[in-house]
């Protein structure tokens, strides 16, 4: 009988242990996501011969391929005949290289795919640097452009300069928030605010900007959960996919449980995930239900709770003084964990034309979303060490009880 009963005792201690390491596996392991992959389908769906995807010109690929790295999928296996996204980015990164926002963001999709900024004898993450003004401090000609020129540096391994980040916190309106432009006529809205609050936290800036960013997303957020482009927007101020997605990410990124954003019993990624269509797109606002490429691509990050830069470059990557180029032989694909995507062009429907650098509203969550920054696909090791440990402790101490 002695026997028997430690031998229970042994399988209790088991089923304990084990049950205290589940949490450590990979979320993606535990959790179905019919939504995401509902989504992912219709996205694979859009797109075209040239390798490219559907939607507002060549920054629209750049989304697609933000999506669909924040919800694991690998870049080098999607392809349309023998075309694949980096085939297009490749083909387009002289002309993206023109404008500091595209082509910040043809570096940051260009590192989700493991390859190298440098496509065609083209140096995409230098011709972010060249977009650099040093009367004003900023990147490109937005705010907009700023920001993910600040995203994509972080993704490059490089240190931003710092006159640049204190630039685009001088930009911060009294509100909390970032115009599109940059000026106070123009007044905050919600999507370049995202950009915003992902850039400071991508620099590691540990000011009260970001604080004063989260006070006014509550002054922003409607009554069923959502957010608009701005409240004061002329275009009205129904919640709309691609704001809710966007400030969703902002929230994440600023350390916000989204739990105590809800609103009636929803919180922002109920909401959002109510915007999604039968077809697994989701549509920008509940008076246009068609679907919408933009708000599908803006939508899955938020819903898996990823943010720029996606912490698996920045991790996959050492740091560089500012200036530095990026590390690697050009041209050299390096294996890159999945990331978090962001905000970008204007949908149909949306506030106010933009460039090709520019966020604005997104798209619906999937499920609950995590109150910390996104999970990198690397698991802390020390609390299964530790259980391993005292498992083996415990397995010395029967043997030694047995022996006597």
């Amino acid at each position: 009988m002695t026997h028997t009963r430690m031998i229970v005792r042994w399988l209790m201690y088991l089923w304990a242990a084990l049950a205290l390491i589940a949490p450590y596996a990979p979320a993606y392991a535990q959790q179905p996501r019919p939504e995401i992959d509902k989504a992912v389908e219709y996205i694979r769906g859009q797109q075209q011969a040239d390798g490219s995807f559907a939607g507002f010109g060549p920054g629209s690929t750049a989304d697609a391929i933000f999506a669909l790295s924040a919800a694991n999928v690998n870049i080098a296996e999607i392809k349309k005949g023998n075309a694949s996204p980096v085939d297009f980015l490749r083909a387009q990164a002289k002309a993206a290289g023109q404008d500091t926002g595209l082509a910040a963001k043809f570096v940051i999709a260009m590192l989700l795919a493991g390859q190298s900024p440098t496509a065609e004898g083209v140096d995409l993450t230098v011709d972010v640097q060249k977009g650099y003004n040093e009367q004003t401090a900023q990147y490109g000609k937005d705010v907009t452009a700023h920001a993910y020129a600040l995203i994509a540096l972080v993704a490059a391994g490089q240190t931003p300069r710092p006159e640049a980040v204190e630039a685009l916190k001088k930009l911060q309106l009294p509100d909390g928030g970032w115009s599109f432009d940059g000026t106070p006529a123009t007044g905050s809205d919600t999507n370049t605010t995202a950009l915003a609050v992902q850039a400071l936290k991508a620099a590691r800036d540990t000011s009260d900007a970001i604080g004063k960013a989260v006070a006014y997303y509550r002054a922003q957020q409607n009554a069923d959960g959502g957010f608009p482009y701005s409240q004061s927007s002329q275009y009205g101020n129904a919640s709309d996919a691609n704001s809710t997605a966007l400030s969703i990410q902002a929230l994440i990124a600023a350390g916000e449980d989204l739990n105590n954003w809800a609103r009636e019993g929803k919180t922002p990624a109920q909401r959002l995930m109510a915007f999604q269509n039968a077809s697994g797109a989701f549509r920008y606002q509940d008076a246009q239900p068609e679907d919408n490429v933009l708000a599908t691509y803006q939508a899955i990050p938020a819903l898996v709770g990823r943010t720029l830069p996606l912490e698996g470059i920045a991790i996959a990557l050492p740091e560089q003084p500012a200036g530095s180029p990026v590390p690697g032989p050009s041209g050299t694909p390096s294996p890159l964990p999945s990331g978090s995507p962001a905000p970008m062009p204007v949908p149909s429907g949306s506030p106010a034309p933009m460039p090709s650098g520019s966020p604005a509203p997104s798209s619906p969550p999937v499920g609950g979303i995590p109150a910390q920054l996104p999970n990198t696909g690397l698991i802390d090791l020390t609390p299964v060490l530790a259980l391993i440990g005292a498992l083996s402790l415990l397995t010395g101490f029967v043997a030694n009880r047995r022996r006597g």
